[in-house]
C-alpha cells in the first residue's frame, strides 16, 4: 500500500524529489574525491585515513537510504520505470567495464586507470539514460 507518511520527509516523491539524493551522492562523490587528493598529498596518520573513508561511505548510505525510501513511496509505474532503467544500467556497465579494459590490454587504449569513482559515474549516467529510455514508452 503506497501511503503518505504524517511529516513530509526530505526524501518524498513529490516535485523535486531528486534534490535530496542528489545532494547526498554530490557529497559523497566530493568527499571520496576530497580523500583521495588529501592521500595523494600529504602523509596523514591513520586515524585521519580512516575518517576520511568513512566520512564518503557514511554519505553514500544517506543516498542508499534516501533512494530506496522514495522508491518505496513511488507508485507501481514508476517502481517499473526505475526496475527498467536499473535493469539496463546495470549489464550496460558491465559490458562498457569490459569493453575498456579489453582495449586498454589490447592497447587500443593507453592505461587510463580510472579507478572506482569513474564505474560509479558511469552506473549513474547510464542509470539516467535508462530512466529516460524507460520513462519515454510509457508517455
Amino acid at each position: 500500500m503506497n501511503t503518505k507518511p504524517v511529516n513530509q520527509a526530505e526524501c518524498s516523491p513529490n516535485v523535486g524529489s531528486w534534490i535530496a539524493p542528489t545532494a547526498w551522492g554530490l557529497g559523497a562523490g566530493l568527499a571520496a574525491g576530497g580523500a583521495t587528493a588529501l592521500f595523494a598529498l600529504f602523509q596523514l596518520p591513520l586515524p585521519a585515513r580512516a575518517g576520511l573513508i568513512a566520512l564518503p561511505v557514511a554519505l553514500s548510505l544517506g543516498y542508499v537510504r534516501c533512494v530506496v525510501s522514495m522508491f518505496r513511496r513511488v507508485d507501481e509505474l514508476q517502481r517499473r520505470i526505475q526496475l527498467e532503467s536499473l535493469g539496463f544500467a546495470f549489464p550496460a556497465t558491465a559490458i562498457l567495464v569490459m569493453a575498456v579494459d579489453l582495449a586498454e590490454k589490447a592497447r587500443l587504449l593507453p592505461n587510463l586507470h580510472l579507478g572506482w569513482g569513474m564505474l560509479v559515474a558511469a552506473m549513474c549516467l547510464l542509470w539516467g539514460a535508462g530512466y529516460g529510455w524507460a520513462s519515454r514508452r510509457y508517455q
